[in-house]
């Protein structure tokens, strides 16, 4: 091979090369497009858990049937926040107002907080939790 080839193959290989990097690095965007991002509800967690690097962030879709309720129960080092997505739901805090909660609405469950939610609608309620937990419970 002569030198001039040789020379133009190189030129080839590193055009080919740098195409390629090219094409690999827009894989990747380095902007948001077509993105939107809204925060719902911050709950600082000072005074929520005592050991957080035993807990684990879990967030769940949640089904309510029309009837369906969850039993009273306390958010002991457990601090969570639930987004309704559809249908309603009336939360039931201890010793407060009992509240309704609609579509696109989020409440929040904060240390001791002790309540139980039901759906008194016709039509299912779906949410989505997330919480902090402690321990082995999923």
């Amino acid at each position: 091979m002569t030198g001039k080839k040789t020379l133009i193959l190189s030129a080839l290989f590193l055009l080919l090369s740098v195409v390629a990097e090219g094409k690999e690095a827009k894989k990747a965007p380095r902007k948001n497009a077509g993105f939107c991002s809204k925060t719902l509800h911050l709950t600082p967690l000072k005074g929520e858990i005592p050991d957080i690097e035993h807990s684990k962030l879990r967030m769940r879709l949640i089904t309510v049937e029309p009837g369906g309720h969850t039993a009273l129960h306390v958010h002991k080092n457990r601090p969570g926040i639930v987004y309704v997505v559809s249908g309603e739901i009336y939360n039931h805090p201890e010793g407060k107002k009992v509240t309704k909660v609609r579509a696109g609405e989020v409440f929040h469950e904060t240390q001791g907080y002790t309540h139980y939610i039901e759906n008194r609608g016709e039509v299912s309620a779906t949410l989505i939790s997330a919480d902090i937990i402690t321990g082995e419970k999923d």
